[in-house]
Formats: structure tokens, C-alpha cells, sequence
């Protein structure tokens, strides 16, 4: 089973039931190891062995979204440290996220499915570290930096737009919230929402463009694999998921994601903890390329 799992995962295949499987290959590939483990203490030699191929296959799968591309970055000029968060519509502990943002000092934070009670036990108590704040629908954006050029689209994906005027340049910054897989929509439903976000956010987007949001789907998936080959924008590496936020972290699927554009470089992308929502928040460094 677990190699037909791993073979599934390589091809990368779009079809909805494949594409499922294959968002789900941090968790598999742990009990894909488990599994391993207990073979070879039941000294099962042809069945370790075999299972030992789907545990490489899994890895492999998984490798280009734990250790992906990034340009060199320009470690001379000042990154601007960007959080995101999916608070949860129905979070009633959305301020318990302040002390872990507090403690990361970022310059800018993003926030989607933000309800009344985040609106005044969370997002007011940081403006005073983040005094520029937009809002769209249930998203919010807040920066150390003048915000400016803010807009939002709810045709086809949600998705809201601004740009920061961070010392090192100008940051264009899209907020993204895709729908869910199949069987939780209809086959092609989240195909379509990444495929109009290709279109969006194609070549000839600005080289200092960040994605972030929640795209429940995670990047060594078949939609977010053709997205990076389509558009060049890059994902930040994803070695620790972040939902469902109460499970262990090899249990956790990397659905909350950056992809940056040619010419940003992220780094140090780091999970957050876990404060009432069913997913955990992200930090990530963006620097310029060099």
C-alpha cells in the first residue's frame, strides 16, 4: 500500500482523488516510517524492504517543498518580517496569538477570517505596534510601513492586494484564501481558483511580489507545483505544516504558504503556536535577491 501511496505522490498527478493523496504526503510519510519501524523490529526483511522504497519515494515527493529554490539573498539590506495567520471565523482566543507576534517583532501581519471578536482583542491591541492597517471583507493587513495601492478581488478567489513601502523598496503584497479540495467542493473547483491565480500573478508580475495566505493545498501538490513552473514565484520551504493546528507537526499539512517572486528571496520560515485556531500562523524573512 504505502508504495502505491509513494508512486501516486511522484507522478503528481491532477486528477481530484490523486491530488488528494498527494496534499496528504507529510502524514503519510510518517506512517510510512512507523510502518518501516515496526517491520524491521518484526524482522520482516522483504516488507521493510519494500516499505523502505515508498519512505524514499515520499521523501522525494515532499523534497522540493521542504528545500525549494530561493535566489541568493541581499543579506546587506533590512528584510521585512511578514506573519500570516487563519484566524478561524469561530476562534474565541484569537488574542492569544499577541505574545507569539509580540516575541517575533514583525513588520507586517496578515490576517484572514477575521470575525468582530478578532477585530477588537486582537487587531486593536497591535496597532500600536503596527499603526498601518487596511481591511477587506475578513482580511487584515497591518505594518510597521505606509501602506498604499490596497484593493481586493472576490471573483473566482479571494484575494486582497496592497503595497508596503519597506526601506529596501517597495513589497507588493497579495493576501490569498483558496477554497478547499474535492470532496469538500467539486473536482475542479481549487484547479480553477490556482489556475486563476496563475493568470493574476503571471510573468509579468513585479519581480517584488509576495503571495501568502491560506491555499489549502500545499506546495509539492500537482496545483501549486504547476503554479511555481507557470509564474516562477517560488514557495518558502515548508518543513512544518500548519493544519490541523492541534496535531503534531509531522501530522500537520503545509496548506499555509509564501511564494515570492523572482526578485525576492525568503527565508527562515517558521511555524507558529498553537492559539485556538485550526491553523497555525507562519513568519517568513523576505529580503531582496541579489
Amino acid at each position: 500500500m504505502w508504495l502505491a501511496v509513494s508512486v501516486v505522490c511522484l507522478l503528481n498527478l491532477p486528477q481530484a482523488k490523486a491530488y488528494l493523496i498527494d496534499i496528504f504526503s507529510a502524514p503519510l510519510l510518517t506512517g510510512a516510517i512507523i510502518c518501516l519501524g515496526l517491520l524491521i523490529l518484526l524482522k520482516q526483511r522483504l516488507s521493510a524492504l519494500i516499505n523502505l522504497v515508498a519512505v524514499m519515494g515520499l521523501g522525494f515527493s515532499l523534497w522540493g517543498q521542504m528545500f525549494p529554490y530561493q535566489p541568493k539573498p541581499d543579506l546587506t539590506a533590512q528584510p521585512v518580517r511578514l506573519i500570516f495567520a487563519n484566524l478561524w471565523i469561530k476562534n474565541q482566543t484569537p488574542e492569544k496569538l499577541i505574545a507569539w507576534i509580540e516575541s517575533e517583532n514583525p513588520d507586517v501581519v496578515a490576517l484572514v477570517e477575521v470575525g468582530p471578536l478578532a477585530e477588537t482583542n486582537l487587531i486593536v491591541p497591535l496597532k500600536t505596534r503596527l499603526p498601518y492597517v487596511t481591511h477587506h471583507h475578513q482580511t487584515t493587513l497591518l505594518s510597521r510601513f505606509p501602506i498604499s495601492a490596497t484593493d481586493s478581488k472576490h471573483i473566482g478567489y479571494s484575494t486582497a492586494t496592497a503595497t508596503i513601502d519597506a526601506p529596501s523598496g517597495p513589497l507588493h503584497l497579495a493576501v490569498v484564501h483558496l477554497t478547499r479540495p474535492w470532496p469538500f467542493t467539486a473536482p475542479d473547483a481549487q484547479p480553477e481558483q490556482v489556475r486563476l491565480l496563475a493568470q493574476d500573478f503571471n510573468a509579468g508580475s513585479s519581480e517584488r511580489t509576495v503571495l501568502v495566505g491560506d491555499f489549502n493545498t500545499t506546495p509539492s501538490a500537482a496545483a501549486l507545483s504547476a503554479f511555481s513552473q507557470q509564474t516562477g514565484f517560488n514557495p518558502a520551504g515548508s518543513r512544518s505544516g500548519t493544519w490541523p493546528a492541534a496535531l503534531p507537526a509531522p501530522l500537520r499539512l503545509g496548506i499555509d504558504n509564501v511564494f515570492a517572486a523572482t526578485g525576492l528571496s525568503l527565508k527562515d520560515r517558521r511555524t507558529g503556536p498553537y492559539y485556538g485556531s485550526d491553523h497555525r500562523p507562519v513568519r517568513v524573512d523576505i529580503y531582496p535577491a541579489e
